[in-house]
């Protein structure tokens, strides 16, 4: 174990008093062997909790809360994207003991993020003590995921064809975007495998989706491919990563922020570029590719929301299934998804609302209510956000822009692209507004 300083990145390093009869259980007898186990279980949770999509000051707050249900106070908590440190100095002359955790295969797991709360809960009642915390802590990292590999190729199929749905995609259009999907995650895996990088894995899967999608075109079989590409693309686009960075920024976590953000930025200029890289010779070419259409999306009227707000619901709570929620959390995201297109849709589509500030009002409302039940039901916050804001993500945009910009419309087509980024601004600054106006003074479980 290394030993040096460790200074924290936020508000949030800030020492706390621990809980008084925790203090009475340790005071005069903390050994030093007592302080590096205690170092060490917390460092191993909060690892889990980075691992699992959990954002900087969750991460920071939790593993705080075990130091202190432990008996240690005034311990330091620093996070990275990929490195977590705790340090802890027993005395103003002593030498601070520090642990470092280097975190290693990132998967978002909100059951493991569970889990690990889970632990909180027994530890602070007492129920876990120091000696076997380690072993309880390994056992709940083993338990693996909660759905096999394949269910997940199910439900990212199945959420891309429920967003072609939301698109007012016809049934063929649903099953080319299932099988896309399908193709796209069954690759992305293969490739994960041998090591192949985000970023080159991201330019493969939207040059999939839209070669998959112009070959349908050119053959007849569909004149609304565009949407296949929209909703490939939309399913891939980090909202997650981008929310928790522009999150950790408010927050204070600095160089969490910039990291999540820059990588968020990276996998969404692929995608882009992927998308680029079949149409553009396409085009050259002279090709068709497939048109958006003119004058925009035409989402339907009044009657047609019903359906929207069932398929937005689907896409949310394939989603979570993807992430690895617990019932639940399904029935969460379903709630969620639908809250936030129904806001969106009513004040873009039936107000004329612009689509940036629709975007941000219906993110702020579903960051209320994500806080909201996460204080007084428990349940994740971060999953009602990520399905709030899911259906609101701007794939089709994105393919509108770049199919300007292959036909040589630069202007109109760094509008769309442009349009594009100020939406996912939208949606991450209007969720973090809504969650830090509804959680003032109220301590989030997640």
């Amino acid at each position: 174990m290394s030993r040096h300083n460790v200074h924290g990145q936020g508000p949030a390093s800030r020492a706390q008093p621990a809980p008084a009869g925790n203090l009475r259980k340790f005071r005069g007898r903390t050994t030093e062997a007592d302080v590096a186990q205690i170092l060490l279980v917390a460092s191993r949770a909060g690892e889990m909790l980075l691992r699992s999509g959990a954002s900087a000051a969750d991460t920071v707050a939790t593993t705080r809360r075990i130091t202190e249900a432990l008996g240690l106070r005034d311990c330091l908590v620093d996070v990275t994207l990929t490195a977590l440190y705790l340090s802890h100095r027993s005395g103003p002359r002593s030498a601070p003991m520090t642990e470092l955790r280097i975190i290693r295969g990132a998967s978002v797991s909100y059951d493991r993020i569970q889990r690990v709360h889970g632990f909180l809960d027994d530890v602070e009642a007492g129920r876990v003590p120091l000696g076997s915390a380690l072993r309880r802590l390994d056992d709940l990292d083993r338990e693996g995921p909660l759905y096999p590999a394949w269910t997940e190729t199910v439900a990212w199929a199945a959420l891309s064809g429920f967003f072609t749905v939301i698109l007012r995609g016809g049934w063929v259009v649903f099953v080319a975007a299932c099988l896309a999907a399908a193709v796209v995650d069954r690759a992305n895996r293969w490739l994960s495998a041998r090591g192949v990088p985000v970023f080159h894995r991201a330019v493969l899967s939207g040059a999939a989706a839209t070669a998959m999608a112009t070959g349908l075109f050119l053959a007849g079989v569909t004149g609304q491919a565009a949407l296949i590409v929209a909703g490939g693309i939309a399913v891939m686009l980090p909202g997650l990563a981008f929310t928790g960075g522009v999150q950790d920024a408010i927050e204070g976590y600095l160089v969490t922020a910039a990291a999540r953000t820059f990588d968020a930025a990276l996998v969404t200029a692929a995608l882009v570029a992927g998308v680029g890289a079949v149409l553009y010779p396409a085009v050259r070419m002279g090709l068709r590719v497939p048109q958006v259409q003119p004058g925009g999306l035409d989402l339907g009227g009044w009657s047609q929301l019903p359906l929207q707000l069932a398929a937005a619901g689907m896409v949310c709570a394939c989603l979570a299934l993807c992430f690895q929620a617990r019932a639940s959390g399904l029935v969460t995201a379903f709630g969620s998804g639908a809250l936030g297109w129904g806001l969106f849709l009513v004040l873009w589509q039936h107000l004329d609302v612009p689509m940036t500030i629709a975007a941000a009002l219906a993110s702020v409302v579903i960051g209320i209510y994500a806080r909201l039940l996460d204080r007084f039901a428990g349940l994740p916050g971060p999953l009602t956000v990520v399905a709030g804001i899911a259906p609101m993500a701007p794939g089709y945009v994105i393919y509108q822009g770049m199919l300007h910009l292959s036909h040589g419309d630069t202007a109109p087509g760094v509008q769309a692209i442009g349009q594009a980024v100020t939406v996912g601004l939208a949606l991450a600054a209007g969720v973090t507004f809504g969650q830090m106006t509804a959680g003032l003074g109220v301590r989030s479980k997640i």
